[in-house]
């Protein structure tokens, strides 16, 4: 799958752009106090990213839409 570009957010303050395969992203969920998104991967690192869970879903389905929907017994598999 083509990545989507997420901003995380260090401890310095700092902020720093980087690339996520979908087919890796296990959750996200809301920050602390609402700033951004808590993302876990499958490699079990969890990353505080700037974007809320509503901007994530959305690059999540921006990057759906310019794939492939193949249907088969049912199942829907985009590639």
């Amino acid at each position: 799958m083509r990545p989507i570009e997420l901003t995380r957010l260090l401890h310095s303050g700092k902020t720093d752009s980087f690339f996520v395969n979908p087919d890796h992203i296990l959750s996200f969920v809301v920050g602390w106090n609402g700033l951004g998104s808590y993302l876990t991967l499958s490699a079990g690192d969890t990353y505080l990213v700037s974007e809320t869970p509503e901007q994530i879903i959305g690059r999540l389905a921006d990057h759906r839409s310019t794939m492939r929907a193949e249907e088969h017994d049912g199942i829907v598999t985009y590639r």
